[in-house]
């Protein structure tokens, strides 16, 4: 079975893209972020396979009780806004211990059996080739590699936006949802390096990496879909044009405010200029003008472009970009 590793790059749709792939019947996924944080390290280190899964379940408790997950809103799925899903703790437990108990137990294994419980438990006709990972920060990754390895069958996908709107977005959303409480140093610094270092963070895996632009996303739904189906090894179908949770509509998450639903071929990136101070949108694009015309984002600072050659001075590392995109 193959891992797909799903990372944001910014406000950028990752969750998104984690709701199009909900559905599809080669896929085992749990529905949202997997924090792989030192407390899981830790859980994968016990040996118990009833006292492993129980603490499982312990640190994931939004995977067994949507209504707990409000700030992705899956305590609001549905057509109406009212629907959620609890899953059953004891058949899950129940069947992740009958697969351990069948064949070897290494951790790799024991990852696997709790999507296959998981799958099980919520959809048993289901016979996945993919395992999706939605890690969504590079942090989360460093905590990963700490248990597992990537081998080359594993594929990994950033989806990304134009970073100066993704900012934008990071700005206005973040300090007006629950007061601002979680826009902390560490949060600050998680998204910086999720806009700008997440290139140069997974320079050593370029060639299981693809980058997803949202606006293509969007507005070429299905083509980039297609192509996302051919680099992870999938069959596309219709349901991947669907944004769902445990196969209820998602609205977006409960950060912007609004409620959308899933694609839109009419999307369009709002710039406000507001944010930004003019030496600090000149610094800023200083830092990333390699990303700005490898992915055709619009350069918004005022010095004229024959300048700009000039003007921008990139550290060696930073001119490695990847030669991917879809």
């Amino acid at each position: 079975m193959r891992y797909v590793i799903l990372f944001t790059g910014g406000r950028s749709g990752s969750k998104l893209l984690h709701s199009l792939f909900d559905n599809h019947p080669e896929i085992a996924n749990f529905p949202g972020i997997f924090k792989f944080s030192k407390d899981t390290i830790k859980m994968f280190e016990i040996k118990d396979p009833k006292k492993f899964v129980e603490k499982f379940i312990d640190l994931n408790p939004e995977f067994f009780d949507s209504r707990l997950n409000k700030i992705h809103r899956q305590n609001k799925l549905g057509k109406n806004k009212n629907k959620f899903y609890v899953v059953n703790k004891k058949l899950f437990k129940s069947k992740f211990i009958s697969y351990f108990k069948k064949t070897k137990k290494k951790n790799i294994d024991r990852l696997k059996f709790l999507h296959l419980a998981y799958m099980y438990v919520n959809n048993s006709k289901i016979k996945p080739k993919i395992i999706l990972l939605h890690l969504h920060l590079f942090e989360t990754f460093s905590n990963y590699l700490q248990t597992f390895k990537v081998n080359k069958k594993t594929k990994i996908l950033i989806m990304y936006r134009d970073p100066i709107i993704s900012m934008c977005s990071t700005i206005k959303n973040w300090l007006k949802y629950d007061q601002g409480r979680h826009m902390t140093p560490r949060a600050i610094y998680a998204n910086y390096q999720s806009h700008f270092n997440i290139f140069n963070n997974l320079k050593n895996y370029k060639n299981l990496t693809r980058v997803v632009k949202l606006e293509n996303l969007h507005t070429k739904g299905k083509k980039t879909m297609k192509k996302i189906c051919k680099f992870i090894g999938i069959k596309f179908n219709r349901n991947l044009l669907k944004s769902t949770f445990m196969n209820m509509a998602w609205w977006g998450d409960s950060v912007s405010k609004k409620y959308i639903s899933g694609l839109n071929p009419n999307f369009k990136n709002n710039f406000d200029k507001k944010i930004f101070l003019t030496q600090e949108l000149i610094f800023i694009e200083n830092r990333i003008i390699e990303i700005l015309l490898k992915y055709k984002y619009p350069i918004r600072s005022t010095i004229l472009l024959k300048e700009k050659k000039n003007f921008y001075k990139l550290f060696e590392f930073e001119k490695k970009f990847y030669k991917i995109n879809l």
